[in-house]
């Protein structure tokens, strides 16, 4: 992990990085509490589509959970998003864009995306746990929408995380998703998934469907009224104090 960047701000330590990997490198950000040592819960945190690493949901969530929990928080640019752009395309209109990143995510290149992505949080996940401020301590994963999309295979096979924070996401019989139920039957971690009533991305009654799928026996589904990009600022406080009753609470950083 080549650390680039570093800049500290009321109590928190914000480090960009990239990691080298095979394909292409992986960008990404570090939250820590200033002046963090010893090991700490750790929680990983993916954008949703057309998104980045430093949207400002990210940037909320992430220095919230350093400043009250003393967490260390990690987020990447997924494949195709963000500085993972190829840059021929960076200037096309933005329905191009987004019409290819939809063959890439959920087309015919969708497995490769996926398994990308999730060969990528691993390699970051073994790289953050090997500095001396990160440790190996319990995992959390944060992701809705897309984040779901990536996050379900990733939390299925991925061991070390303990806790998952998902939604904004739902399952349907069809090749689209062809084994995702399989997956999401596999997690048995402790689970939040969240549901926008409105959402005219994901179909309601699919994302009911996705959290009945799951195997976890504690498993907590909140819903709330308004469109998919709409969940209200009270999911943050729910996730943090999710996060605090399953990942644990480290010396908090200055609040």
């Amino acid at each position: 992990m080549d650390l680039i960047h570093e800049m500290t701000e009321k109590g928190v330590t914000e480090r960009s990085f990239t990691l080298d990997r095979r394909q292409e490198p992986v960008p990404g950000l570090l939250w820590t509490p200033e002046g963090a040592t010893g090991p700490r819960p750790l929680v990983l945190i993916g954008h949703g589509g057309t998104q980045h690493k430093r949207v400002p949901n990210i940037l909320s969530l992430a220095r919230r959970l350093v400043r009250h929990e003393g967490h260390a928080v990690v987020a990447i640019d997924l494949p195709h998003h963000g500085d993972r752009i190829p840059a021929e395309e960076r200037d096309l209109p933005r329905e191009e864009r987004r019409r290819r990143l939809g063959r890439r995510v959920f087309g015919g290149e969708a497995r490769s995306t996926t398994d990308q992505a999730v060969a990528d949080w691993k390699a970051v996940l073994d790289a953050a746990q090997g500095l001396p401020e990160v440790g190996t301590g319990p995992v959390g994963y944060w992701g809705v929408s897309m984040g779901t999309h990536f996050g379900v295979p990733l939390v299925a096979a991925e061991p070390r995380i303990h806790a998952a924070v998902l939604g904004l996401f739902g399952w349907a019989e069809g090749p689209r998703l062809a084994g995702f139920d399989t997956l999401a039957r596999s997690i048995t971690v402790p689970l939040l998934f969240l549901v926008q009533w409105d959402d005219e991305v994901a179909a309601r009654e699919h994302a009911m469907r996705l959290f009945d799928l799951f195997g976890s026996a504690d498993k907590c589904l909140h819903a709330n009224p308004g469109r998919h990009v709409e969940i209200p600022m009270r999911e943050r406080d729910a996730a943090e104090e999710f996060f605090a009753r399953h990942l644990g609470q480290a010396v908090a950083a200055a609040a």
